[in-house]
Parts: structure tokens; sequence; C-alpha cells
């Protein structure tokens, strides 16, 4: 019996471009860890203000709000304002990224090997 083989997929990619995605996975990687280990000594939850959460994440108040409504991340409302707990920020952050990367990705030129 013939069993069909997959046609494999390869994704071109610059060696500049490889380079990187490769630090930042790296560099990424290594700041959650960092942060977890920050988190898990600090006796008291950081929060940070709708703001002061789009200013570090260098995304807008809108994709924020989207965020937010998509469950992707939860607030809590201290004084009719939203604040962030950090460490979500932070997970949210690799979410958006994972999805840019997943982006470029999917627009790279592809080969297919027979």
């Amino acid at each position: 019996m013939n069993i069909p083989k997959k046609d494999q997929i390869y994704v071109l990619v610059t060696p500049e471009r490889l380079e990187g995605l490769i630090k930042t996975n790296f560099m990424l990687s290594k700041s959650v860890m960092l942060f977890e280990y920050l988190c898990s000594q600090s006796k008291y939850p950081m929060y940070l203000s709708a703001r002061a959460a789009c200013e570090i994440l260098g995304i807008s108040a809108e994709t924020l709000i989207v965020c937010r409504h998509q469950r992707l991340i939860r607030p809590k409302i201290y004084r009719k304002q939203f604040l962030y707990n950090a460490y979500d920020l932070l997970a949210l952050s690799l979410k958006l990224n994972q999805r840019n990367l997943q982006n470029a990705i999917r627009k790279a030129p592809r080969v297919v090997v027979r």
C-alpha cells in the first residue's frame, strides 16, 4: 500500500532576519524568567494604569481595549480606573509578539519540495 508523502514546505528567511528572530526570542525568554523571579520576590503585586501599560507595551489604547474585550487581559478597577497586573501585561506582550511573528512567517516566500 502506497502512503502519499506530504509535501515539505520551507520558508525562506534571510540570514539577518533569522539572526534577529533568534536574538529577539532569546531576549524575550530571558526577560520573562527575570520578571517572573522579580514578581515572586515582591511582597506587593505590581499594577500599572492603562496609559502606562500602553506606553510600556508600545500599543494604542484601542488595542488594549480590544484585548480586554477579547479577555486576553483582565484589569482590576480601583477608583474608577483600570489597573493592569504587570505579569498579565507581560503575558499579553508575548501573545502579541507571537502573532506578529506568525504573520511575518505567513508572508515569507515559500518553496515546496517534492
